[in-house]
This record gives C-alpha cells, sequence and structure tokens, in this order.
C-alpha cells in the first residue's frame, strides 16, 4: 500500500476580524517521504521472461533439444514435468543440471531457477537411466 499527502494543510489559527495592515497569504506546506518504498510484487505476477534451452546431456541429439520459455520463478520440477512429457511418459529418474553438466552439479527439484542464480536465458541439461520394460503390455 502507499500513502500520498495530497493538497496543502491549512493554516490553523484564531478567527476574528480583519488585521489592520497586509494581510499574509497562507503557504503550502509539503510533507516529503523520508525513504522510498520498495514495489513488492507477487511472484505470480513476475513479468520477466527467460527462454531455457533443454538438451539431453548424452549422447548429443538435436531431436531432443527444445526451447522451453518460463520465469526465473519457474521451479525445476515444472522443467523435469516438460521433459517427460516430451518423451511421451516414458522416462523417469532424471537428472537436471543448470548451465553445465556434471554429476557433482545435479540441481534439486523443489528450488526455482533463481535459487540456482538464472536471471537471463539458460541451457538445462537433463540425463536419465533406461529401464528395462515389455513393449507390449
Amino acid at each position: 500500500l502507499k500513502f500520498q499527502w495530497c493538497g496543502t494543510q491549512p493554516a490553523m489559527g484564531k478567527k476574528g476580524g480583519k488585521k489592520k495592515g497586509k494581510a499574509k497569504k497562507d503557504e503550502p506546506v509539503e510533507k516529503q517521504r523520508a525513504f522510498e518504498e520498495p514495489d513488492i510484487q507477487p511472484s505470480s505476477k513476475d513479468n520477466r521472461r527467460i527462454k531455457a534451452t533443454v538438451k539431453l546431456a548424452a549422447p548429443v541429439c538435436n531431436l531432443l533439444e527444445f526451447d522451453m520459455p518460463c520465469k526465473p520463478s519457474t521451479k525445476i520440477s515444472n522443467i523435469a514435468d516438460a521433459i517427460i512429457e516430451r518423451h511421451g511418459g516414458s522416462i523417469r529418474d532424471l537428472s537436471i543440471c543448470v548451465n553445465r553438466f556434471h554429476p557433482e552439479e545435479i540441481v534439486s527439484p523443489e528450488k526455482s531457477l533463481e535459487d540456482y542464480g538464472v536471471v537471463g536465458d539458460c541451457i538445462i541439461y537433463y540425463d536419465f537411466v533406461a529401464t528395462a520394460a515389455p513393449l507390449l503390455c
């Protein structure tokens, strides 16, 4: 909420008859803010947009690469869901890394891109373990 002082403050004084001599004009008294208030917006109104390029870590395959427009506040789990959907739901247990793929840098699905320092375009690398399943169920 922002409060702003509008108008002028009337001069306080005695009521009475006219005084002899020159009449003084009432001068407006302006109130100034002691500090600037921050503009706070909920994360649902986050207007920042980034492009996350999602790539399979190994083997390199351009057919499995896609761009995903998102916000820095996007959770890693939402990106994992999009990857699984692109594979038709046939994969699980994803390992996801941001901007570099290394087993020690696998990110947590509960955190957001912004938690990992992403505020601009980025590359999301993913890998998964193939699981044996019957072709016909």
